[in-house]
């Protein structure tokens, strides 16, 4: 039975199942369709998200394309940036890209601190432009741009014109030197001399051409003639700067003007002081000024304040050039005479002035106690209210020639308030007067020198005089392009003109011979500028004159022989030089040189970080770029909570 039960369940097993070959025929149909529903509609997806994709992308290029748009018309002056609110540079404009209709509308606003919204910011102007774009579809996208208009620092030399004001070509001459970016709306005029007369070590630009050329050695890729012009600031903007100066009570006015038109009656002395001890002048709260101001009654002549050579006193014996003008006068100057130390300071007991002249018949006799003082070797001059013109080299307040101006303005800590001059200086530190911004304002001419620690800007809707020295007191030769927003710049901003001294610090003085006559003229001398870089003068700023930058008096008197001229030194400049006109730094006849040389080393933290309040070339400068969500955009939320 068990057998049986075997070979019957072997033959039930082998029967065909004709059922099932047409199931799975039918399953695997099932699959492929199924798969290749799949795939179509995965096709189809793809499809429709590159489209989707590709539309998105078409608007957000346009909201892009929009942002320089804006900055295009806004550089071309088509538009302008409003100082409050916002202004629409595009209002629905039709686009079409790809073959897709976008309507794109675009923004810009002022943004930064409350001064920014005014002709220039703390660190210049910046702005913000917003383009929104959004095709027939719906899709939206929402781009912002933050841009900067280029301060004017960014030039180590510029001009608007190329000649003097008398019509003359003024020419770049004997090894002239730029170190930085130079640009001139006019011609460049190089002297045909040996080469090479001028030597340019960064960029040059022109509106015009270059007479010349052969002549400078451009150190970088060739010159750049026929490029658009940069206009220079208006007066206007000296009004801004004068309600920021004033805000810290920084605004001075002198009391008289007299003189020509670059004698000065007023001028401001920069002083660095070690406030912690620790040695170094270089903290950010160790920044001063002093203001100095003449007195109308100028018992010392009115060149006392800038040391400039006096007339001699009446009835002094004086021998005159064919100019008119006494050249031995300096040997009765009250700014000059022989140094000593008392109880380790400088002091000058007896200047010229003080000298009594002893009584004779001729020349030599009368003028020998004086030539001898002219004669010595620790003969030096100094500015009007130098502590140094004391017997004891002490600060002195009041003086019948002047007085320095008590600090009426921000406060002192107690190291400072101790010194001698404590009540009479200036903070430059924010710490000490907050609503300092950095400006400085005077209405009026005004002379400058000292050691400036701070940021700062000094604007005279006059002329300006560099007195002597000016320098930062961390020298910005030895950072080596290492920039910091809070390091030491200085700008100096003139609604007229900005001159270097012709005092009797800075240019070579003569005196007559001992002879009976007092005939012959000795070799100039230019050993009393205390400074211990004369003859040259240091200048660490970034100047701007709505007029020129030149020399005070650059061609030698009338009838003088070349043998005559008096060569200053070299002006070496740290920073930039930015002019409406060319100065003219001195005359050269005969291989001599009456006045200035110039070198100008080009600030490169003044690309960074220039001078508070600056003018701006009006260029509008590429920023960073942001998306902002298109759902809750809206122009007017979000202008009137922008910062």
């Amino acid at each position: 039975m068990m057998h049986r039960s075997l070979r019957s369940r072997r033959r039930a097993s082998s029967r065909p199942r004709r059922g099932f070959a047409l199931l799975s025929v039918i399953l695997v149909s099932v699959v492929a369709t199924t798969i290749a529903l799949a795939l179509g509609t995965m096709a189809m997806s793809n499809h429709m998200i590159q489209g989707a994709s590709e539309r998105a992308m078409s608007v957000d290029d346009a909201a892009l394309s929009g942002l320089e748009v804006a900055r295009a018309r806004l550089n071309a002056r088509l538009d302008t940036v409003p100082a409050t609110g916002f202004a629409t540079i595009e209002d629905g404009v039709m686009i079409s890209t790809g073959g897709t209709a976008i309507t794109r509308t675009t923004w810009a606003a002022r943004i930064g601190n409350a001064d920014s919204l005014t002709e220039g910011g703390e660190y210049g102007v910046q702005a913000e432009v917003i383009s929104r774009s959004v095709d027939a579809n719906g899709n939206a996208a929402v781009r912002r741009a933050l841009m900067y208009q280029q301060s004017f620092a960014r030039y180590a030399y510029f001009t608007d014109i190329g000649l003097n004001g008398n019509g003359s070509i003024l020419w770049f001459a004997n090894g002239w030197t730029a170190q930085g970016p130079l640009h001139s709306n006019d011609s460049l005029y190089i002297f045909d001399g040996t080469y090479p007369q001028a030597i340019f070590r960064d960029e040059v630009t022109t509106a015009k051409g270059i007479a010349n050329k052969g002549k400078g050695w451009f150190l970088k890729p060739p010159p750049r003639e026929g490029v658009a012009r940069i206009e220079l600031p208006s007066t206007a903007e000296l009004n801004s700067l004068k309600a920021i100066a004033n805000r810290a009570g920084y605004v001075f006015t002198p009391s008289f003007t007299t003189g020509d038109t670059a004698t000065v009656t007023m001028r401001l002395e920069f002083v660095a002081v070690d406030v912690n001890g620790d040695g170094d002048t270089t903290d950010p709260d160790e920044g001063f000024f002093r203001v100095y101001q003449m007195t109308p009654a100028m018992p010392n002549g009115n060149g006392w304040a800038m040391a400039r050579v006096p007339a001699p006193p009446p009835g002094a014996l004086v021998h005159d050039n064919a100019g008119g003008a006494s050249r031995d006068s300096v040997l009765y100057s009250p700014n000059c005479g022989v140094t000593t130390l008392v109880s380790g300071r400088t002091a000058v007991p007896t200047t010229f002035a003080q000298i009594n002249v002893i009584a004779g018949a001729n020349y030599r006799t009368r003028m020998r106690p004086k030539q001898d003082a002219f004669d010595h070797v620790n003969a030096r001059c100094f500015l009007g209210g130098d502590p140094r013109l004391t017997a004891n080299g002490l600060f002195v307040a009041n003086q019948p020639a002047g007085n320095w101006l008590p600090r009426t303005a921000g406060t002192v800590p107690p190291a400072v308030a101790a010194r001698p001059d404590g009540a009479f200086l200036w903070p430059l530190s924010p710490a000490y007067n907050p609503n300092f911004r950095g400006v400085i304002f005077v209405e009026g001419r005004v002379g400058v020198s000292g050691t400036a620690r701070g940021r700062l800007t000094l604007v005279s809707r006059d002329n300006m005089v560099v007195l002597h020295e000016l320098r930062q007191a961390v020298d910005p030769s030895t950072t080596n392009g290492m920039c910091r927003p809070e390091d030491d710049i200085v700008g100096l901003l003139s609604g007229q003109h900005v001159l270097w001294a012709d005092n009797m610090l800075q240019s070579p003085q003569r005196r007559r011979d001992n002879s009976n006559g007092g005939g012959a003229w000795l070799t100039p001398r230019k050993d009393f500028d205390p400074a211990a870089a004369r003859p040259d003068m240091a200048v660490h700023a970034v100047i701007l004159a709505l007029g020129s930058i030149g020399a005070e008096r650059p061609n030698p008197w009338a009838g003088a022989a070349a043998s005559e001229f008096v060569n200053r030194g070299v002006i070496r400049q740290v920073g930039g030089r930015i002019q409406d006109r060319a100065g003219q730094g001195g005359t050269i006849s005969g291989g001599f040189l009456h006045g200035y040389n110039s070198d100008i080393t080009f600030n490169k933290c003044a690309l960074r970080f220039p001078p508070p309040y600056f003018p701006t070339t009006g260029h509008w400068a590429r920023g960073q770029f942001f998306e902002i969500d298109p759902a809750r955009f809206s122009p007017s939320t979000w202008f009137g909570s922008a910062p």
